[in-house]
């Protein structure tokens, strides 16, 4: 499984009445468009959706009832996309049919064709085409112009690592968080014209399609170890966001979008470990294909940072920001990240006599939209 959900797709060919009853003649039959069920079986356990090793890494005590799942949740509902191929082997036309549960009826002929599917359950995540008919990528819209991280730190690693302090990040476009994105593309599919070649079950000849959905954006989990609090931080007013990351992906390819944007997301505490934790999706590493180590091996480099809103017992607050590209780039389909912060190198601004006055971790959050081509 690698932490992708299975699911067996049947495209059942519906007998059509006939004087001489239901019996299906090659060629003859199937030369005509014929209405045939999409079935999936997406019975997916969830647990199996986390990444090697994930649970025994991930600390911080997450109340799911409260703030769901740590994982990947099951799509709700699926959207299908239909290219007929034409003889040179493009696509000639583009239709598409949404679905709720694993199950859709549709009009097929025999040929050649290419089938994407994607879960249409999102609201933040939005499609377009960018070149040619099939190509579609996803992407979130700008919602703010930049981060402003106002104190950079190290953590315990990197002081013994002996790193320097980071100079100050680039400003990139913060965008809406992505929701889980899931996706199967099943290419150069021959729906024969020949009913030897399908399989003949319960009345009804089938062509068995097989496949998994693959995670499209990969969930991080972020805990802030804090050492030597002593009760000075107690949450986070503003949140956080993960710098560096890709803007979209290509749903046909996997392919990530080199360009990069910061993703944010909310912080909670849990005050019993003095853990900060997080989660949040992304489209991953910029440039390349997650899935593909000699791809991620040639992406751009980048740097990568947590950026976080620190609030103290005071009514103070502060921005921090720690440098975890190592962990990142570990970590291509998301995983765990973990970082040790020493309260005593960020602690709060005495001279704030408990009147706080909240330094914004993300400036202006105006939403910015650009001209693009919606499909759905």
């Amino acid at each position: 499984m690698n932490g992708r959900p299975f699911i067996s797709l049947l495209l059942a060919a519906v007998c059509l009445p006939m004087a001489t009853g239901c019996a299906i003649e090659p060629e003859l039959h199937l030369k005509q468009p014929v209405e045939a069920r999409v079935v999936l079986n997406a019975q997916v356990n969830v647990d199996l959706m986390w990444q090697v090793g994930w649970e025994a890494l991930w600390d911080f005590h997450w109340d799911t009832e409260v703030l769901g799942p740590v994982g990947y949740e099951i799509p709700a509902s699926i959207r299908l996309h239909v290219y007929p191929q034409g003889p040179d082997g493009a696509p000639v036309s583009h239709t598409e049919h949404n679905f709720v549960g694993h199950s859709t009826l549709l009009e097929v002929t025999p040929g050649t064709y290419n089938l994407l599917f994607n879960n249409n359950d999102s609201e933040a995540l939005l499609f377009r085409s960018e070149t040619d008919l099939s190509d579609i990528y996803s992407y979130t819209r700008t919602i703010s112009s930049g981060l402003k991280a106002s104190f950079p730190v190290l953590t315990v690693a990197q002081k013994l690592a002996a790193d320097t302090k980071a100079g100050e990040p680039e400003e990139e476009p913060v965008v809406l968080t992505p929701d889980g994105l899931f996706t199967l593309y099943d290419s150069s599919r021959h729906i024969s014209a020949n009913p030897a070649d399908l399989v003949y079950e319960n009345g009804r000849y089938i062509l068995r399609i097989e496949g998994q959905l693959h995670p499209s954006t990969f969930i991080y989990l972020i805990q802030v170890r804090l050492l030597n609090n002593m009760g000075r931080v107690v949450g986070s007013s503003g949140g956080a966001a993960i710098t560096g990351m890709a803007e979209g992906v290509n749903l046909m390819t996997q392919e990530t979008e080199a360009k990069t944007v910061s993703v944010p997301m909310d912080v909670y505490m849990d005050k019993e470990q003095d853990l900060l934790g997080a989660k949040v999706y992304t489209f991953g590493i910029p440039g390349g294909n997650p899935y593909s180590k000699a791809s991620m091996e040639e992406a751009p480099e980048g740097r990568h940072y947590l950026v976080i809103n620190i609030s103290y017992v005071n009514g103070s607050n502060r921005n921090i920001r720690a440098d975890i590209t190592d962990q990142v780039r570990a970590n291509p389909t998301g995983g765990v990240i973990t970082l040790d912060l020493d309260v005593d190198d960020f602690p709060p601004d005495e001279s704030a006599g408990g009147t706080g006055g909240f330094n914004a971790l993300i400036g202006g959050w105006d939403e910015e939209t650009g001209s693009t081509t919606i499909i759905y």
